[in-house]
Protein backbone atom coordinates (compact mmCIF):
# COMPACT_ATOMS: atom_id res chain seq x y z
CA UNK A 1 0.00 0.00 0.00
CA UNK A 2 1.57 2.96 -1.11
CA UNK A 3 1.59 6.23 1.55
CA UNK A 4 -0.69 8.15 -0.95
CA UNK A 5 -3.33 5.60 -0.40
CA UNK A 6 -3.46 5.53 3.72
CA UNK A 7 -6.20 7.91 4.31
CA UNK A 8 -5.81 10.96 7.02
CA UNK A 9 -5.24 10.18 10.71
CA UNK A 10 -8.44 11.79 11.45
CA UNK A 11 -10.56 9.02 9.38
CA UNK A 12 -10.75 6.47 12.40
CA UNK A 13 -11.78 9.62 14.39
CA UNK A 14 -14.44 11.06 11.53
CA UNK A 15 -15.82 7.09 11.83
CA UNK A 16 -15.79 6.72 15.36
CA UNK A 17 -17.59 10.40 16.09
CA UNK A 18 -20.13 9.42 13.25
CA UNK A 19 -20.56 5.90 15.59
CA UNK A 20 -21.40 8.62 18.78
CA UNK A 21 -23.05 10.42 17.13
CA UNK A 22 -25.68 7.41 16.08
CA UNK A 23 -25.60 6.21 19.74
CA UNK A 24 -26.38 9.61 20.58
CA UNK A 25 -29.21 10.15 18.43
CA UNK A 26 -30.86 6.64 19.66
CA UNK A 27 -30.19 7.87 23.48
CA UNK A 28 -31.81 10.98 23.04
CA UNK A 29 -34.90 9.07 21.26
CA UNK A 30 -35.13 6.79 24.13
CA UNK A 31 -35.43 9.41 26.75
CA UNK A 32 -38.17 10.62 24.44
CA UNK A 33 -40.54 7.65 23.68
CA UNK A 34 -39.70 5.64 26.99
CA UNK A 35 -42.90 7.48 28.86
CA UNK A 36 -43.35 5.93 31.90
CA UNK A 37 -41.60 4.33 34.73
CA UNK A 38 -41.24 0.51 35.05
CA UNK A 39 -41.21 -1.42 38.67
CA UNK A 40 -37.63 -1.40 39.03
CA UNK A 41 -37.73 2.86 38.13
CA UNK A 42 -40.09 3.29 40.26
CA UNK A 43 -38.95 1.57 43.42
CA UNK A 44 -35.86 2.90 42.80
CA UNK A 45 -37.48 6.77 42.68
CA UNK A 46 -39.91 5.80 45.50
CA UNK A 47 -36.70 5.02 47.75
CA UNK A 48 -34.67 7.55 46.72
CA UNK A 49 -37.54 10.19 48.05
CA UNK A 50 -38.84 8.60 50.83
CA UNK A 51 -39.37 11.28 53.86
CA UNK A 52 -35.56 11.05 55.65
CA UNK A 53 -32.03 9.12 54.62
CA UNK A 54 -32.91 7.27 57.65
CA UNK A 55 -36.14 5.71 55.76
CA UNK A 56 -34.14 5.35 52.49
CA UNK A 57 -31.06 2.81 54.61
CA UNK A 58 -33.72 1.09 56.25
CA UNK A 59 -35.34 -0.13 52.92
CA UNK A 60 -32.11 -0.29 51.43
CA UNK A 61 -32.11 -4.25 51.84
CA UNK A 62 -35.34 -4.15 49.37
CA UNK A 63 -33.04 -2.82 46.41
CA UNK A 64 -29.90 -4.13 44.60
CA UNK A 65 -27.75 -1.09 44.66
CA UNK A 66 -25.73 0.96 47.11
CA UNK A 67 -26.62 4.64 48.69
CA UNK A 68 -25.02 6.33 45.72
CA UNK A 69 -27.03 6.70 42.97
CA UNK A 70 -30.17 7.11 45.43
CA UNK A 71 -28.55 10.01 46.92
CA UNK A 72 -28.27 11.51 43.27
CA UNK A 73 -31.51 11.06 42.39
CA UNK A 74 -32.80 12.48 46.17
CA UNK A 75 -30.59 15.36 45.27
CA UNK A 76 -31.83 16.17 42.41
CA UNK A 77 -35.45 16.15 43.41
CA UNK A 78 -34.29 18.23 45.80
CA UNK A 79 -32.98 20.34 43.39
CA UNK A 80 -36.26 20.00 41.44
CA UNK A 81 -35.23 17.62 38.58
CA UNK A 82 -36.92 14.58 38.98
CA UNK A 83 -40.17 15.77 39.68
CA UNK A 84 -42.18 13.58 36.67
CA UNK A 85 -40.97 11.13 33.96
CA UNK A 86 -40.18 13.23 31.88
CA UNK A 87 -37.61 15.00 34.18
CA UNK A 88 -36.11 11.22 35.06
CA UNK A 89 -35.58 10.53 31.37
CA UNK A 90 -33.40 13.95 31.00
CA UNK A 91 -31.42 12.93 33.90
CA UNK A 92 -30.98 9.22 32.24
CA UNK A 93 -30.14 10.80 29.61
CA UNK A 94 -27.28 12.77 30.60
CA UNK A 95 -26.15 9.57 32.19
CA UNK A 96 -26.39 8.36 28.69
CA UNK A 97 -24.27 11.03 27.18
CA UNK A 98 -21.80 10.60 29.96
CA UNK A 99 -21.22 7.03 29.14
CA UNK A 100 -20.51 8.22 25.49
CA UNK A 101 -18.17 10.58 27.18
CA UNK A 102 -16.39 8.14 29.79
CA UNK A 103 -15.62 6.19 26.61
CA UNK A 104 -13.65 9.19 24.62
CA UNK A 105 -11.96 9.70 27.81
CA UNK A 106 -11.07 6.56 29.10
CA UNK A 107 -9.30 5.44 25.26
CA UNK A 108 -7.67 9.12 25.79
CA UNK A 109 -6.13 8.19 28.92
CA UNK A 110 -4.86 4.62 27.50
CA UNK A 111 -3.22 6.40 24.70
CA UNK A 112 -5.25 5.62 21.78
CA UNK A 113 -7.18 7.82 19.41
CA UNK A 114 -10.62 6.51 19.56
CA UNK A 115 -12.83 4.21 21.23
CA UNK A 116 -13.80 2.35 18.39
CA UNK A 117 -14.35 -0.94 19.22
CA UNK A 118 -15.96 0.17 22.04
CA UNK A 119 -18.52 2.60 19.68
CA UNK A 120 -18.96 -0.51 17.57
CA UNK A 121 -19.70 -3.15 20.36
CA UNK A 122 -22.06 -0.76 22.56
CA UNK A 123 -23.40 2.19 21.16
CA UNK A 124 -26.16 0.23 19.30
CA UNK A 125 -26.64 -2.70 21.35
CA UNK A 126 -30.22 -2.81 22.33
CA UNK A 127 -29.29 -3.96 26.38
CA UNK A 128 -27.16 -0.83 26.53
CA UNK A 129 -29.40 1.70 25.02
CA UNK A 130 -32.40 -0.16 27.35
CA UNK A 131 -29.56 -0.32 30.60
CA UNK A 132 -27.39 3.21 30.64
CA UNK A 133 -30.45 5.53 30.50
CA UNK A 134 -32.81 3.98 32.77
CA UNK A 135 -33.87 5.16 36.50
CA UNK A 136 -31.44 2.21 37.66
CA UNK A 137 -27.50 2.65 38.94
CA UNK A 138 -26.54 0.70 35.91
CA UNK A 139 -25.73 3.82 33.91
CA UNK A 140 -23.91 5.85 36.36
CA UNK A 141 -21.70 2.29 37.01
CA UNK A 142 -20.97 1.80 33.39
CA UNK A 143 -19.30 5.69 33.47
CA UNK A 144 -17.57 4.91 36.69
CA UNK A 145 -16.36 1.60 35.31
CA UNK A 146 -14.86 3.27 31.92
CA UNK A 147 -13.64 6.39 33.88
CA UNK A 148 -11.43 4.05 36.71
CA UNK A 149 -9.86 1.65 33.72
CA UNK A 150 -8.63 4.93 32.34
CA UNK A 151 -7.79 6.14 35.60
CA UNK A 152 -5.67 3.38 37.14
CA UNK A 153 -4.00 3.27 33.81
CA UNK A 154 -2.70 6.66 34.24
CA UNK A 155 -1.33 6.00 37.39
CA UNK A 156 0.23 3.02 36.25
CA UNK A 157 1.79 5.81 33.83
CA UNK A 158 2.78 8.78 36.02
CA UNK A 159 1.68 8.39 39.71
CA UNK A 160 1.21 11.99 40.21
CA UNK A 161 -0.70 13.39 43.04
CA UNK A 162 -3.39 14.68 41.21
CA UNK A 163 -3.43 11.30 39.17
CA UNK A 164 -3.31 9.50 42.29
CA UNK A 165 -5.92 11.57 44.12
CA UNK A 166 -8.43 11.91 40.92
CA UNK A 167 -8.18 8.04 40.97
CA UNK A 168 -9.02 7.20 44.53
CA UNK A 169 -12.00 9.67 43.94
CA UNK A 170 -13.26 7.88 40.89
CA UNK A 171 -12.96 4.31 42.14
CA UNK A 172 -14.35 5.21 45.67
CA UNK A 173 -17.55 6.40 43.79
CA UNK A 174 -17.67 3.77 41.31
CA UNK A 175 -17.34 1.00 44.47
CA UNK A 176 -20.46 2.41 45.86
CA UNK A 177 -22.90 2.17 41.97
CA UNK A 178 -23.27 -1.48 42.40
CA UNK A 179 -22.69 -4.36 44.98
CA UNK A 180 -20.74 -6.15 42.89
CA UNK A 181 -18.76 -3.45 41.42
CA UNK A 182 -15.65 -4.58 43.77
CA UNK A 183 -15.20 -7.15 41.63
CA UNK A 184 -14.35 -5.50 38.48
CA UNK A 185 -12.36 -2.77 40.42
CA UNK A 186 -10.38 -5.48 42.24
CA UNK A 187 -9.71 -7.04 38.77
CA UNK A 188 -8.64 -3.66 37.12
CA UNK A 189 -6.10 -2.99 40.59
CA UNK A 190 -4.54 -6.55 40.55
CA UNK A 191 -3.85 -6.29 36.83
CA UNK A 192 -2.31 -2.38 37.94
CA UNK A 193 -0.30 -4.75 40.57
CA UNK A 194 1.12 -7.08 38.17
CA UNK A 195 2.37 -4.35 35.98
CA UNK A 196 4.08 -2.72 38.82
CA UNK A 197 5.57 -5.66 39.69
CA UNK A 198 6.73 -6.31 36.49
CA UNK A 199 8.53 -2.52 36.19
CA UNK A 200 9.67 -3.15 39.99
CA UNK A 201 8.00 0.18 40.76
CA UNK A 202 6.79 -0.70 44.19
CA UNK A 203 5.26 3.01 45.11
CA UNK A 204 2.83 2.37 42.47
CA UNK A 205 2.26 -1.24 43.79
CA UNK A 206 1.31 0.59 47.28
CA UNK A 207 -1.43 2.82 45.05
CA UNK A 208 -2.92 0.07 43.58
CA UNK A 209 -3.16 -1.26 47.08
CA UNK A 210 -4.59 1.33 48.96
CA UNK A 211 -7.57 2.30 46.17
CA UNK A 212 -8.64 -1.32 47.00
CA UNK A 213 -8.43 -1.02 50.82
CA UNK A 214 -10.25 2.27 50.73
CA UNK A 215 -12.75 1.15 48.31
CA UNK A 216 -13.32 -2.22 50.44
CA UNK A 217 -13.10 -0.38 53.66
CA UNK A 218 -16.02 2.13 52.62
CA UNK A 219 -18.16 -0.92 51.71
CA UNK A 220 -17.86 -1.91 55.55
CA UNK A 221 -20.76 0.09 55.65
CA UNK A 222 -23.29 -2.14 53.65
CA UNK A 223 -22.35 -5.11 56.17
CA UNK A 224 -25.60 -5.05 58.18
CA UNK A 225 -27.19 -4.57 54.71
CA UNK A 226 -25.31 -7.69 53.45
CA UNK A 227 -25.69 -9.94 56.67
CA UNK A 228 -29.58 -9.98 55.38
CA UNK A 229 -29.24 -11.25 51.75
CA UNK A 230 -29.12 -15.09 53.12
CA UNK A 231 -32.74 -14.61 54.42
CA UNK A 232 -33.93 -13.40 50.82
CA UNK A 233 -31.71 -14.64 48.54
CA UNK A 234 -33.64 -18.20 47.89
CA UNK A 235 -36.32 -16.02 46.82
CA UNK A 236 -34.56 -14.98 43.82
CA UNK A 237 -32.47 -17.99 43.12
CA UNK A 238 -32.86 -20.30 40.39
CA UNK A 239 -34.21 -23.17 41.25
CA UNK A 240 -32.10 -24.69 38.14
CA UNK A 241 -29.13 -23.21 37.37
CA UNK A 242 -26.22 -24.18 35.47
CA UNK A 243 -23.46 -23.49 32.42
CA UNK A 244 -26.61 -23.43 30.41
CA UNK A 245 -28.44 -20.69 32.62
CA UNK A 246 -25.18 -18.22 32.04
CA UNK A 247 -24.96 -19.13 27.98
CA UNK A 248 -28.84 -18.24 27.80
CA UNK A 249 -28.65 -15.41 29.84
CA UNK A 250 -25.27 -14.12 28.06
CA UNK A 251 -26.47 -14.51 24.21
CA UNK A 252 -30.08 -13.04 25.43
CA UNK A 253 -28.28 -9.79 26.51
CA UNK A 254 -26.16 -10.10 22.87
CA UNK A 255 -28.95 -11.08 20.96
CA UNK A 256 -29.36 -7.16 19.12
CA UNK A 257 -33.61 -7.27 19.97
CA UNK A 258 -35.64 -4.73 21.29
CA UNK A 259 -36.91 -5.49 24.93
CA UNK A 260 -40.49 -5.19 23.24
CA UNK A 261 -39.65 -8.04 21.22
CA UNK A 262 -38.02 -11.16 23.39
CA UNK A 263 -38.68 -13.67 20.70
CA UNK A 264 -37.21 -11.57 18.03
CA UNK A 265 -34.21 -13.61 15.88
CA UNK A 266 -31.05 -14.16 17.43
CA UNK A 267 -28.44 -12.36 15.54
CA UNK A 268 -24.87 -13.49 15.10
CA UNK A 269 -23.17 -11.03 17.70
CA UNK A 270 -22.51 -13.54 20.60
CA UNK A 271 -19.97 -14.94 17.82
CA UNK A 272 -18.37 -11.90 16.82
CA UNK A 273 -18.03 -10.76 20.61
CA UNK A 274 -16.61 -14.57 21.41
CA UNK A 275 -14.21 -13.99 18.43
CA UNK A 276 -12.75 -10.63 19.23
CA UNK A 277 -11.92 -11.38 22.59
CA UNK A 278 -10.35 -14.50 21.42
CA UNK A 279 -8.60 -12.23 18.91
CA UNK A 280 -7.92 -9.75 21.62
CA UNK A 281 -6.33 -12.61 24.03
CA UNK A 282 -4.35 -14.02 21.19
CA UNK A 283 -2.63 -10.43 19.94
CA UNK A 284 -2.19 -9.60 24.31
CA UNK A 285 -0.06 -12.40 24.46
CA UNK A 286 1.94 -11.87 21.38
CA UNK A 287 2.46 -8.73 21.99
CA UNK A 288 3.91 -9.73 25.92
CA UNK A 289 6.13 -12.51 24.60
CA UNK A 290 7.43 -10.04 21.56
CA UNK A 291 7.93 -7.67 24.94
CA UNK A 292 9.94 -10.58 26.67
CA UNK A 293 12.17 -11.80 23.29
CA UNK A 294 13.35 -8.01 22.06
CA UNK A 295 13.55 -5.79 24.67
CA UNK A 296 16.49 -5.18 26.01
CA UNK A 297 16.66 -4.75 30.52
CA UNK A 298 18.22 -1.19 29.96
CA UNK A 299 15.74 0.06 27.49
CA UNK A 300 13.65 2.73 29.24
CA UNK A 301 10.07 2.36 30.44
CA UNK A 302 8.75 5.07 28.12
CA UNK A 303 9.73 2.66 25.09
CA UNK A 304 6.86 2.34 22.84
CA UNK A 305 7.00 -1.10 22.79
CA UNK A 306 7.57 -1.40 26.24
CA UNK A 307 4.07 0.90 26.76
CA UNK A 308 2.25 -1.74 24.93
CA UNK A 309 3.18 -4.18 26.46
CA UNK A 310 2.31 -2.69 29.57
CA UNK A 311 -1.20 -1.90 28.69
CA UNK A 312 -1.54 -5.22 26.53
CA UNK A 313 -1.30 -7.07 30.38
CA UNK A 314 -2.99 -4.49 32.22
CA UNK A 315 -6.25 -4.85 29.67
CA UNK A 316 -5.55 -8.99 29.23
CA UNK A 317 -5.32 -9.88 33.15
CA UNK A 318 -8.17 -7.18 34.04
CA UNK A 319 -10.29 -8.59 31.49
CA UNK A 320 -9.86 -12.16 32.42
CA UNK A 321 -9.51 -11.30 35.95
CA UNK A 322 -13.22 -9.63 35.74
CA UNK A 323 -14.64 -12.15 33.68
CA UNK A 324 -13.40 -15.09 36.44
CA UNK A 325 -14.76 -12.66 39.26
CA UNK A 326 -18.51 -11.86 38.08
CA UNK A 327 -19.05 -15.76 36.81
CA UNK A 328 -17.76 -16.78 40.42
CA UNK A 329 -20.06 -14.39 41.29
CA UNK A 330 -22.96 -15.48 39.40
CA UNK A 331 -22.31 -19.19 40.33
CA UNK A 332 -22.22 -17.93 44.05
CA UNK A 333 -26.05 -16.14 43.79
CA UNK A 334 -27.66 -18.27 40.83
CA UNK A 335 -29.81 -15.81 40.06
CA UNK A 336 -32.15 -15.96 36.87
CA UNK A 337 -29.94 -14.46 34.19
CA UNK A 338 -31.61 -10.73 33.33
CA UNK A 339 -30.01 -9.01 30.38
CA UNK A 340 -29.03 -5.79 32.53
CA UNK A 341 -26.98 -8.80 34.43
CA UNK A 342 -24.78 -9.00 32.16
CA UNK A 343 -23.98 -4.88 30.68
CA UNK A 344 -21.02 -4.06 33.26
CA UNK A 345 -19.28 -7.32 32.03
CA UNK A 346 -19.80 -6.55 28.74
CA UNK A 347 -18.67 -3.01 28.88
CA UNK A 348 -15.33 -4.09 31.01
CA UNK A 349 -14.86 -7.12 27.81
CA UNK A 350 -14.91 -4.03 25.40
CA UNK A 351 -12.84 -1.17 26.57
CA UNK A 352 -10.17 -4.44 27.88
CA UNK A 353 -10.56 -5.56 24.24
CA UNK A 354 -10.19 -1.50 22.60
CA UNK A 355 -6.84 -0.93 24.74
CA UNK A 356 -5.34 -4.00 23.41
CA UNK A 357 -6.71 -3.56 19.59
CA UNK A 358 -6.89 0.45 19.43
CA UNK A 359 -4.74 2.17 21.95
CA UNK A 360 -2.23 -0.33 21.60
CA UNK A 361 -2.20 -0.09 17.31
CA UNK A 362 -3.02 3.11 16.65
CA UNK A 363 -1.76 3.70 12.95
CA UNK A 364 -4.45 3.54 10.34
CA UNK A 365 -2.64 1.75 7.80
CA UNK A 366 -4.34 -1.58 7.62
CA UNK A 367 -5.24 -1.99 11.76
CA UNK A 368 -7.30 1.30 11.19
CA UNK A 369 -9.10 0.58 8.50
CA UNK A 370 -10.25 -3.10 10.19
CA UNK A 371 -11.29 -1.02 12.79
CA UNK A 372 -13.58 0.99 10.93
CA UNK A 373 -14.50 -1.60 8.86
CA UNK A 374 -15.84 -3.56 12.29
CA UNK A 375 -17.58 -0.73 13.00
CA UNK A 376 -19.96 0.35 10.54
CA UNK A 377 -20.40 -3.32 10.26
CA UNK A 378 -21.70 -3.56 13.27
CA UNK A 379 -23.43 -0.73 13.21
CA UNK A 380 -25.61 -1.92 10.17
CA UNK A 381 -26.21 -5.03 12.20
CA UNK A 382 -27.44 -3.10 15.06
CA UNK A 383 -29.32 -0.46 13.46
CA UNK A 384 -33.04 -2.74 13.50
CA UNK A 385 -32.88 -3.48 16.67
CA UNK A 386 -31.50 -0.01 18.29
CA UNK A 387 -34.04 2.13 16.21
CA UNK A 388 -37.06 0.01 17.47
CA UNK A 389 -35.27 -0.35 21.67
CA UNK A 390 -35.31 3.74 21.38
CA UNK A 391 -38.76 3.60 20.83
CA UNK A 392 -40.19 0.84 22.85
CA UNK A 393 -42.13 2.05 26.09
CA UNK A 394 -41.21 1.08 29.74
CA UNK A 395 -44.66 -0.41 30.71
CA UNK A 396 -48.36 0.20 29.68
CA UNK A 397 -49.44 0.34 33.38
CA UNK A 398 -49.69 4.11 32.96
CA UNK A 399 -52.55 3.90 29.93
CA UNK A 400 -54.55 0.85 31.97
CA UNK A 401 -54.52 2.71 35.15
CA UNK A 402 -55.67 5.40 33.23
CA UNK A 403 -58.28 3.10 31.32
CA UNK A 404 -59.20 1.42 34.59
CA UNK A 405 -59.79 5.15 36.37
CA UNK A 406 -62.25 6.09 34.00
CA UNK A 407 -63.94 2.61 33.48
CA UNK A 408 -63.63 0.65 36.75
CA UNK A 409 -66.77 2.17 39.18
CA UNK A 410 -67.05 2.13 43.05
CA UNK A 411 -67.17 -1.26 44.06
CA UNK A 412 -65.49 -3.00 41.31
CA UNK A 413 -61.99 -4.73 41.86
CA UNK A 414 -58.88 -4.91 40.52
CA UNK A 415 -56.52 -7.41 40.65
CA UNK A 416 -53.00 -7.11 39.74
CA UNK A 417 -51.39 -10.46 39.10
CA UNK A 418 -47.89 -9.79 40.30
CA UNK A 419 -46.93 -7.68 43.46
CA UNK A 420 -44.39 -6.20 41.65
CA UNK A 421 -46.72 -3.88 39.25
CA UNK A 422 -48.45 -3.11 41.99
CA UNK A 423 -45.58 -0.73 42.56
CA UNK A 424 -45.73 1.08 39.20
CA UNK A 425 -49.82 0.86 39.50
CA UNK A 426 -49.58 2.89 42.51
CA UNK A 427 -47.94 5.00 41.04
CA UNK A 428 -49.88 5.97 38.03
CA UNK A 429 -53.57 4.83 39.34
CA UNK A 430 -55.85 7.43 40.24
CA UNK A 431 -59.48 5.41 40.43
CA UNK A 432 -61.96 4.85 43.17
CA UNK A 433 -61.64 0.81 42.69
CA UNK A 434 -60.33 -1.34 45.22
CA UNK A 435 -57.56 -2.82 44.22
CA UNK A 436 -54.96 -5.43 45.15
CA UNK A 437 -52.24 -7.76 43.91
CA UNK A 438 -51.34 -11.59 44.06
CA UNK A 439 -50.50 -11.95 46.74
CA UNK A 440 -51.96 -9.15 49.09
CA UNK A 441 -49.55 -7.07 50.73
CA UNK A 442 -49.63 -3.53 52.35
CA UNK A 443 -47.16 -1.85 50.92
CA UNK A 444 -45.73 -1.27 47.10
CA UNK A 445 -43.37 1.75 47.26
CA UNK A 446 -40.50 -0.75 46.99
CA UNK A 447 -39.70 -4.30 46.02
CA UNK A 448 -41.01 -5.65 50.09
CA UNK A 449 -39.55 -9.17 49.77
CA UNK A 450 -40.20 -9.77 53.14
CA UNK A 451 -44.05 -9.07 53.15
CA UNK A 452 -43.84 -11.86 50.24
CA UNK A 453 -41.57 -13.92 52.10
CA UNK A 454 -44.20 -14.05 54.71
CA UNK A 455 -47.25 -14.35 52.80
CA UNK A 456 -45.30 -17.86 51.41
CA UNK A 457 -45.59 -19.12 55.20
CA UNK A 458 -49.10 -19.02 55.19
CA UNK A 459 -51.06 -21.61 53.01
CA UNK A 460 -54.12 -19.37 53.23
CA UNK A 461 -52.66 -16.20 51.86
CA UNK A 462 -55.01 -16.11 49.01
CA UNK A 463 -58.39 -16.66 50.84
CA UNK A 464 -58.98 -13.45 51.99
CA UNK A 465 -58.69 -12.57 48.23
CA UNK A 466 -60.58 -15.41 46.71
CA UNK A 467 -63.52 -13.98 48.97
CA UNK A 468 -63.57 -10.67 47.92
CA UNK A 469 -63.06 -11.43 44.27
CA UNK A 470 -66.02 -13.59 44.31
CA UNK A 471 -67.95 -11.28 46.81
CA UNK A 472 -67.71 -8.70 43.85
CA UNK A 473 -68.91 -10.72 40.92
CA UNK A 474 -72.09 -12.34 43.19
CA UNK A 475 -72.97 -8.61 43.96
CA UNK A 476 -72.57 -7.67 40.26
CA UNK A 477 -70.05 -5.68 40.03
CA UNK A 478 -67.05 -5.84 37.57
CA UNK A 479 -63.54 -7.92 38.45
CA UNK A 480 -60.93 -6.84 36.18
CA UNK A 481 -57.68 -8.81 36.03
CA UNK A 482 -54.31 -7.07 35.17
CA UNK A 483 -51.24 -8.74 34.14
CA UNK A 484 -48.96 -10.97 31.69
CA UNK A 485 -49.24 -14.63 33.08
CA UNK A 486 -51.89 -16.69 31.11
CA UNK A 487 -55.65 -16.80 32.19
CA UNK A 488 -55.57 -20.58 31.83
CA UNK A 489 -55.77 -23.75 34.00
CA UNK A 490 -52.56 -25.81 34.45
CA UNK A 491 -52.81 -28.75 32.46
CA UNK A 492 -51.92 -30.91 35.34
CA UNK A 493 -54.61 -29.49 37.67
CA UNK A 494 -57.80 -31.50 38.64
CA UNK A 495 -61.03 -29.94 38.12
CA UNK A 496 -62.75 -27.95 40.77
CA UNK A 497 -60.53 -25.24 42.82
CA UNK A 498 -57.23 -25.16 43.29
CA UNK A 499 -55.94 -26.71 45.97
CA UNK A 500 -53.49 -24.77 48.84
CA UNK A 501 -49.94 -24.28 48.46
CA UNK A 502 -47.58 -26.44 50.06
CA UNK A 503 -45.38 -24.79 52.96
CA UNK A 504 -41.69 -23.87 51.30
CA UNK A 505 -40.16 -26.91 53.31
CA UNK A 506 -42.36 -29.43 51.15
CA UNK A 507 -42.10 -27.31 47.65
CA UNK A 508 -39.38 -28.70 45.32
CA UNK A 509 -38.88 -25.14 44.48
CA UNK A 510 -38.04 -24.59 48.27
CA UNK A 511 -38.55 -20.59 48.64
CA UNK A 512 -38.27 -19.45 45.24
CA UNK A 513 -40.74 -16.76 45.06
CA UNK A 514 -42.08 -17.66 41.29
CA UNK A 515 -43.65 -20.93 42.40
CA UNK A 516 -45.81 -19.51 44.70
CA UNK A 517 -46.74 -16.86 42.37
CA UNK A 518 -47.91 -18.64 39.92
CA UNK A 519 -49.29 -21.14 42.69
CA UNK A 520 -51.58 -18.03 43.47
CA UNK A 521 -52.62 -17.18 40.36
CA UNK A 522 -53.83 -20.73 39.49
CA UNK A 523 -56.29 -20.15 42.76
CA UNK A 524 -57.11 -16.69 40.91
CA UNK A 525 -58.08 -18.29 37.24
CA UNK A 526 -60.02 -21.05 38.59
CA UNK A 527 -62.12 -19.37 40.52
CA UNK A 528 -62.82 -16.64 37.80
CA UNK A 529 -63.14 -19.60 35.09
CA UNK A 530 -65.37 -21.60 37.07
CA UNK A 531 -67.70 -18.79 38.56
CA UNK A 532 -67.39 -15.94 36.48
CA UNK A 533 -70.32 -15.45 33.86
CA UNK A 534 -68.50 -14.08 31.45
CA UNK A 535 -64.49 -12.88 30.39
CA UNK A 536 -64.05 -10.04 27.97
CA UNK A 537 -60.40 -9.18 26.90
CA UNK A 538 -59.95 -4.94 26.80
CA UNK A 539 -58.13 -3.51 23.95
CA UNK A 540 -56.01 -0.81 25.19
CA UNK A 541 -53.34 1.09 22.98
CA UNK A 542 -50.07 2.13 23.80
CA UNK A 543 -48.35 4.62 21.96
CA UNK A 544 -46.07 2.26 20.42
CA UNK A 545 -44.23 -1.27 21.56
CA UNK A 546 -43.90 -1.72 25.18
CA UNK A 547 -41.04 -3.71 26.95
CA UNK A 548 -41.61 -7.16 27.36
CA UNK A 549 -41.20 -6.71 31.45
CA UNK A 550 -44.54 -5.08 31.94
CA UNK A 551 -46.57 -5.39 28.97
CA UNK A 552 -49.67 -6.20 30.59
CA UNK A 553 -53.65 -6.68 29.27
CA UNK A 554 -56.72 -6.33 31.02
CA UNK A 555 -59.66 -8.87 31.33
CA UNK A 556 -63.21 -7.93 32.76
CA UNK A 557 -64.77 -10.50 34.20
CA UNK A 558 -68.55 -10.03 35.12
CA UNK A 559 -71.51 -12.37 36.77
CA UNK A 560 -71.75 -14.66 39.04
CA UNK A 561 -72.32 -18.51 38.99
CA UNK A 562 -72.63 -20.29 42.42
CA UNK A 563 -70.94 -23.88 42.69
CA UNK A 564 -69.15 -25.72 45.23
CA UNK A 565 -66.83 -24.35 47.07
Amino acid sequence: MSLKRIPKPGTETAAALIGTAFSATLLVLTAINSGPLWRDETATLNLAHMPSVRDVWHNLPFDSCPLLWLLLVRACGTLGLTNGDLAIRFLGLAIGLFFLTSLWLCQRWIGGRTPTLSIALLGGLPLVIFVVGANRPYGLASCLLVLSFGKIWRVLESSTTSRILSAYVICLLFAHCLYYDIIFLGAMLAAGTLVAIRRQQWKILWTMAGIGLLAGASLLIYLPIIGGVPLYLPFWRSPVFNAATLWSGLRDALAARSSANPDGAIGPQIWIWIALLLVGTIVAVMTLRTRVRLTKPEIASESPNRKRSDLALFCVASMVLGIIGYLGFLLKVQFFMQPWHCVEVLIFCAICVDGILGASWPALRPWGLMRIGFLFVMMILNAGPAWAEAHARRSNLDVVAAFLGHNASVGDLIVLQDTWEGITFNRYYRGQAQWLTVPPIDSHEVHRIDLVIGKMSQPETMIPALRTIANTLASGQHVWLVGSIPIERSKDAPPGPTPLPPPPSEMPTGWWGGSYLYWWNQQVTTLLLDHAQQGKIETIAALGPVNHFEDVSVVQFTGYKPGTE
